[in-house]
């Protein structure tokens, strides 16, 4: 979206205008829900998250500040409410189930290589439920979402030597578990 669009619609949401706000959540809500699903690995509870995430943005869109980018305050709100969820759950998804997934990619000599990258990349992707939620939440962006590690520090306000410890930490977790399975 145009900066100057977007400026133009946050101060008509500001002012109650509900058909800007609106066109602010049909332009971010997918992002929003990428980045909550790649983080939950959960449909339902990825789209509560882009609810939880509008509400705030609605409640607290006087609070933005213009010189950030918008992109930016958006993943700050719902990595938060990501890591809250996280650390609600108290329990991750069964390694067995993962596992159980490695076994039959490598087990399938016959695919296709497109059908493996996918899978490939949806094991990697269900293997994130291994990581303590910071390591997910730095893993995520940086790995899946591509942001650089000062993009990371403006939404998790953690420092740099924190981030890139979380990072390699994470992906150390990653590729042991891989290496176990030959890959």
């Amino acid at each position: 979206m145009d900066k100057l669009l977007l400026e133009n619609l946050i101060h008509l949401s500001i002012n109650n205008n509900s058909d800007a706000f609106r066109r602010i959540v049909e332009d971010y809500q997918s992002m929003v829900y990428s980045l909550a699903f790649k983080i939950l690995n959960n449909e339902q509870d990825a789209k509560d998250i882009v609810q939880e995430t509008f509400i705030k943005v609605w409640l607290h869109l006087k609070k933005y500040n213009p010189d950030k980018k918008f992109t930016n305050w958006l993943y700050t709100i719902t990595t938060n409410l990501c890591l809250d969820k996280l650390r609600s759950l108290k329990h991750l998804s069964s390694n067995e189930n993962i596992e159980n997934d490695m076994i039959n990619l490598i087990s399938s000599d016959n695919a296709e290589q497109k059908m493996i990258d996918k899978e490939f990349g949806n094991i990697v992707f269900s293997l994130t439920n291994m990581l303590t939620p910071k390591q997910k939440i730095v893993f995520t962006l940086h790995c899946l979402e591509g942001l650089e590690i000062k993009e990371i520090i403006e939404i998790t306000s953690m420092t740099s030597a924190k981030i890139k410890s979380n990072l390699f930490l994470a992906r150390k977790k990653i590729q042991e578990k891989l290496s176990q399975y030959g890959k």
